[in-house]
């Protein structure tokens, strides 16, 4: 089993306006006040030091994995869990119990990015560290429970049940919820004929056009 932690991670404005969008105005973005991107800027000066991105992970063989019409075609697949901890959700909590919704809502979507920006860093640093496995294969995109048909309660307790997830301080639910909240499970295939826009295809044919998550 494998850590991955002491890296930071870049925030994008744009990104952080269009989850804040999506909450306010999932139809139609509007206009950015100026005072909104001070609001920002001000939010992401108190998030950064609360970020404390890291991950788990471990490469297993495909053919003890369910359900079937996952990894049938993949001959190893990479497990992993990824968080950026619980420091940010509890102060955007916090704005929002002392009613500073707006400072509530703008670091809840700097966290929501946070956290993709920390499974997408992860993805990335795995691909690095297991080249060696992925030499002349096809890769996947990453997959999470609850996407490409994967069931969450099912997925989830497939990683989880792998991986030590309270290493990197992330536990499950009874709902199979992860806790911290802003944490991100995902899976890589490995194989010659793994079909490598797996976890593209979700949200391709998926017709909520402004989930916040949506990659395509």
């Amino acid at each position: 089993m494998n850590i991955i932690d002491n890296f930071s991670i870049e925030l994008d404005d744009e990104e952080i306006l269009r989850l804040l969008q999506n909450k306010s105005s999932p139809e139609k973005p509007r206009e950015v006040p100026p005072s909104l991107l001070e609001d920002i800027e001000e939010m992401k000066t108190e998030a950064l030091p609360l970020i404390q991105p890291r991950a788990v992970y471990d490469i297993f063989a495909s053919d003890i994995l369910k359900p079937r019409f996952l990894f049938n075609k993949s001959e190893k697949t990479v497990l992993a869990i990824s968080t950026i901890g619980n420091k940010l959700e509890s102060l955007s909590k916090t704005y929002l119990k002392k009613g500073n919704l707006a400072q509530g809502v703008i670091l809840d979507a700097i966290a929501s990015h946070a956290a993709e920006q920390t499974a997408e860093y992860v993805n990335q640093e795995i691909l690095k560290e297991i080249v060696d496995e992925t030499r002349g294969k096809a890769v996947t995109c990453r997959f999470s429970p609850g996407y490409c048909q994967w069931e969450l309660d099912k997925g989830q307790r497939t990683i989880f049940g792998f991986l030590e997830g309270p290493k990197i301080g992330v536990s499950l639910t009874q709902s199979m919820m992860m806790n911290p909240v802003k944490s991100v499970s995902f899976a890589i295939n490995i194989g010659e004929e793994v079909d490598e826009e797996l976890g593209l295809r979700g949200c391709e044919s998926c017709d909520m056009t402004n989930c916040a998550f949506r990659r395509i």
